[in-house]
C-alpha cells in the first residue's frame, strides 16, 4: 500500500516496503465529507508504536532477524540474489563503521535503496531512502531509536531499532486519490491502484509485484477498513474515519503488533 504507507513502504524499502442503486452511487461519490476525492498525508501526524526491526550485521553477512522468513545475504557491496516479494536481487555496502548502503531490484529494474547512518552514540539511527517501484521517485528519511544492542563486534547497525518518525517524503509519496462506484472502491497513488467491492474478496493491487492482496469493508457511513494479505495471511489492515475534510487512518500491522497512526487533509 502506499498513501503514508509510502512512508512504512519506505521503512521496509530503508533497510534493503454502498448502495447499489444508481441514486445513492452519486450521493456518496459527490458527496461532500465523504471518502471520495485525493488526499495528502499530514506528515507531522505519524505517529508509530511497536514498530521495530531486527538486523545483524557481523562477519561479511547481513541477516533480518525480524523479516517473515528471515534472511540473509553477503555483505560485501556486491549483488546477491535473493527471493523476497517484490525483489530478487539486493545489495549492501558496509561504508564505515557507521554507515551502510543498501539497494534492492526486480529483474533490471532498480526498486531504490537507502543509506543508514548510526550516531556516534549507537542509540539513533536515520535512513535516507529512495523508493523507485512508482512512477514517480519517492524520497524520505526514516527516523529509528535502538531498543536492543547487537552482539558484540557486531557493527553498528546490529540490534533492535523501533521507528521514531519519518520525515522530508514528496508529494508523490503522500497523495492519493479514492473514488466509490455504487459498491465498489478504488484507490490510486504513484504507480498503484486497485477496485475492490465493499465486503468481497481480496483483490490484486496493480503496479505492484510484491504479490499483496486488498479487502476493504465499509464499517459505516464514513469508515472503512482495507486489509492487506499475501497468500490468504494478512499483513495489515487500515481503519479509515472520514470527518468533513480530514481523514484519520490506523494502520495495524499483523507481524508485530505495531500501530500507525496519521491524518490527511482533502485536496
Amino acid at each position: 500500500m502506499r498513501k503514508m504507507m509510502t512512508a512504512l513502504a519506505a521503512v521496509t524499502m530503508s533497510m534493503g516496503m454502498a448502495a447499489c442503486s444508481e441514486a445513492p452511487e452519486t450521493e456518496v461519490a459527490t458527496e461532500e465529507g465523504g471518502i471520495a476525492g485525493t488526499w495528502k498525508v499530514n506528515l507531522d501526524s505519524a505517529s508509530f508504536e511497536n514498530d521495530t526491526r531486527n538486523f545483524t550485521l557481523a562477519d561479511g553477512q547481513f541477516q533480518c532477524d525480524s523479516c517473515t522468513p528471515p534472511y540473509g545475504y553477503a555483505a560485501n557491496g556486491e549483488w546477491q540474489t535473493v527471493d523476497r516479494p517484490g525483489a530478487d536481487s539486493q545489495m549492501i555496502e558496509v561504508v564505515d563503521d557507521n554507515t551502510v548502503k543498501f539497494a534492492s531490484r526486480l529483474g533490471d529494474k532498480d526498486l531504490g535503496g537507502a543509506t543508514w547512518t548510526i550516531s556516534e552514540d549507537g542509540q539513533t539511527a536515520t535512513a535516507d531512502w529512495t523508493d523507485l517501484a512508482g512512477d514517480a521517485p519517492v524520497t524520505g528519511k526514516t527516523m529509528y531509536t535502538r531498543t536492543a544492542p547487537g552482539a558484540e563486534g557486531s557493527h553498528a547497525m546490529s540490534g533492535e531499532w523501533a521507528v521514531s518518525d519519518v520525515a522530508d517524503i514528496n508529494d508523490e509519496g503522500l497523495t492519493f486519490t479514492y473514488t466509490v462506484d455504487g459498491d465498489t472502491l478504488t484507490s490510486t497513488g504513484n504507480g498503484d491502484s486497485w477496485t475492490a467491492t465493499f465486503g468481497g474478496d481480496p483483490v490484486a493491487i496493480e503496479g505492484s509485484d510484491s504479490g499483496v492482496m486488498v479487502a476493504v469493508e465499509r464499517l459505516s457511513d464514513n469508515s472503512f477498513r482495507e486489509t492487506y494479505s499475501r497468500d490468504g495471511e494478512t499483513l495489515s489492515s487500515t481503519d479509515i474515519t472520514i470527518d468533513g475534510n480530514t481523514l484519520s487512518g490506523v494502520s495495524s500491522g499483523a507481524r508485530d503488533d505495531s500501530v500507525v497512526r496519521w491524518t490527511a487533509t482533502r485536496q
